[in-house]
């Protein structure tokens, strides 16, 4: 009997975080769903292949034996794709990648634009999402470079059988209106305790750094307006009525007169942009291009910013 590949990459995960919630997380469906694509895969092997312990499902020695050799397997696809496009001598051929929101204007539409100049038989794709969502589709096969941001102040998500190039680090900023500079200036952020706020959705990194910021000041934010995206947050913070705490990359050069530096007592955190890939396609030619032409535009962000907090991640 064949096995479906997809169903031991649920139990790869399964080895990896240890609760079918978790897998059900990373997979995007159901738990419901993940318990029953591991009970098939029992009758398929004819193995008993984890035993419940409490909260979590604890692999048995058959099941840490399939997961040695899936992970092998997996590895060993992705190094036949590498192969594969390295023997064309040229780039050429399609590079999926997903990306966060800001990661498109920020990386992703740059690069497009300078590969489809520099390598016009290579095509790249680009799919919107979440870092999660983005990782979730690379681990599927959906997506083959994954842009992701990573807060500092946030848990770092799982790369289990991934690899991540950090491309830069981008601090977090005060947008604030201009008539209240002064006093920002000589009482900290708690100048803003009974000022509005707009903020991203409560679990989101802006929604976080917002209560995080207030927290350490304080007082808790009064957030009125809460928004997708760091350009929509940077939008509202620009009619002056509402402070925010940004992404510096995000902030257009005709707005940066609302930004607070060097407050008293605040380190507002910052966020980690990375370029991620499945470990079997590091050696791929094509991805290496794309990584590449990522890492330069990210450098050329930088020095365009040159004099601010921003540095190179390392």
């Amino acid at each position: 009997m064949m096995l479906d590949l997809r169903r031991m990459m649920l139990l790869c995960d399964l080895a990896e975080l240890g609760t079918v919630t978790a897998v059900a997380e990373r997979r995007g469906i159901t738990s419901s769903a993940v318990s029953q694509q591991l009970r098939v895969l029992e009758k398929e092997t004819g193995a008993i292949l984890f035993r419940r312990d409490g909260r979590t499902l604890g692999l048995t020695r058959s099941g840490r034996v399939l997961v040695e050799h899936v992970r092998r397997v997996l590895g060993a696809v992705d190094e036949a794709i590498s192969a594969v496009a390295a023997t064309a001598g040229t780039a050429s051929g399609q590079i999926a990648i997903a990306a966060f929101n800001m990661g498109i204007p920020m990386l992703a539409a740059p690069a497009v634009q300078r590969l489809s100049v520099e390598e016009p038989d290579l095509r790249v794709e680009i799919q919107q999402a979440t870092s999660a969502a983005s990782l979730r589709l690379l681990r599927q096969g959906e997506a083959d470079i994954a842009i992701t941001c990573r807060y500092d102040f946030s848990a770092q998500d799982s790369l289990g059988g991934l690899a991540g190039e950090p491309l830069l680090f981008e601090p977090l900023v005060l947008m604030a209106p201009t008539q209240l500079h002064l006093r920002l200036r000589r009482r900290g952020l708690a100048a803003l305790a009974d000022e509005p706020w707009v903020a991203g959705p409560r679990d989101s990194g802006l929604g976080l750094a917002v209560m995080r910021a207030g927290r350490a000041a304080g007082f808790t934010p009064q957030i009125k307006h809460r928004l997708i995206g760091a350009q929509n947050i940077c939008d509202l913070a620009a009619t002056e009525v509402a402070s925010a705490v940004v992404p510096r990359l995000c902030v257009p050069p005709h707005l940066e007169g609302l930004i607070v530096d060097d407050l008293p007592g605040t380190d507002l955190g910052g966020r980690t942009v990375s370029a991620v890939v499945r470990e079997g396609r590091q050696r791929d030619p094509n991805i290496a291009l794309v990584t590449r032409a990522l890492r330069t535009i990210a450098a050329d962000a930088l020095r365009a910013l040159r004099g601010t907090r921003l540095g190179l991640a390392s």
